[in-house]
């Protein structure tokens, strides 16, 4: 998300985050990634997850080899960081939403999926 994000919000799309963990865990790893000042919520009872469709990952789609080698690369370039410790397992997805309606989604099939984020973010035709 970081890396694109001059180009998403060339779309006008907002982008929000959800995650699991409590605010005083998550800070630090958005901080990180450049995304801080972006709008976050925290859910630790994964209730968004849930309602979103997003399940756990299995043991062997964290340690797939394309997982692990994302891991690395991302480790060299930006140090280890700080790993929400609850999450490993959980699956994300991305979703365009309007009012109470998802106009589009992408759920993760693997941890490793990396979704295309401005096609995503096109504005749906009516």
């Amino acid at each position: 998300m970081a890396t694109r994000r001059a180009e998403l919000a060339a779309t006008g799309t907002p982008v929000a985050f959800v995650h699991g963990v409590s605010e005083d865990e998550a800070a630090p790893w958005f901080e990180q990634a450049g995304l801080a000042d972006l709008p976050r919520v925290s859910d630790p009872e994964r209730r968004h997850y849930k309602a979103f469709g997003l399940g756990q990952a299995s043991l062997l789609s964290l340690l797939s080899p394309t997982l692990l080698a994302r891991g690395a690369v991302c480790a060299a370039r930006h140090g280890a960081g700080p790993q929400p410790s609850q999450l490993r397992a959980q699956m994300p997805g991305v979703f365009l939403v309007q009012g109470d309606r998802i106009l589009r989604a992408y759920r993760h099939r693997q941890p490793s999926d990396r979704p295309d984020y401005l096609s995503l973010a096109q504005p749906v035709p009516e």
